[in-house]
């Protein structure tokens, strides 16, 4: 699939600085999230954030429980997370392999999360999410500010129709 297929994009939410627009996806019935904002923060702040697993049910969307899979580099590992979804939906989990790379802008870098649903056997209990592919384009603005643009493509798998998936995709962001 892969987010760059994106089209007719509809602004959804501004406030405090952050937008947040659903796109329509060329090879699925499920929309994208895309969102742009800036923040107050040094890149090593931003990227002690990225990569402190331990935390992320703190500022995750719905993630409650991670555990790393396979640590690769400082910058690059694979992780589980469980994820809570609201009665009478089943808990999803996914599995994530997660990279931070600069690109060839200056002060420019490249995060990603590209669910691999494969990497582990499914556990009990849990709907594994089959899609799950999401991009940070970091921009050092200066020592204390940096800009944002997020996109995000989420199949939660299951039988949550698509019409009820695209209603909250703008809550995530």
């Amino acid at each position: 699939m892969g987010i760059t297929q994106q089209k007719d994009c509809e602004l959804r939410k501004s406030a405090e600085g952050i937008e947040v627009y659903t796109c329509k996806m060329a090879n699925s019935k499920i929309n994208s999230i895309q969102s742009t904002f800036t923040v107050s923060s040094s890149l090593s702040a931003l990227s002690e954030a990225l990569f402190d697993l331990d935390n992320f049910h703190k500022w995750q969307y719905k993630i409650v429980k991670t555990e790393l899979l396979k640590s690769i580099s400082k910058n690059e590992f694979v992780y589980r997370a469980e994820l809570e979804t609201p009665w009478p939906v089943s808990n999803r989990d996914l599995i994530l392999h997660v990279k931070m790379a600069p690109t060839s802008n200056p002060n420019e870098f490249h995060f990603s999360a590209i669910g691999k649903p494969d990497f582990i056997a499914p556990r009990e209990g849990f709907v594994r999410v089959p899609v799950s592919e999401a991009h940070w384009y970091i921009k050092v603005v200066d020592k204390n500010s940096i800009h944002i643009k997020h996109s995000i493509l989420i199949d939660p798998g299951g039988a949550i129709p698509a019409w009820l998936m695209n209603l909250s995709l703008a809550e995530g962001p």
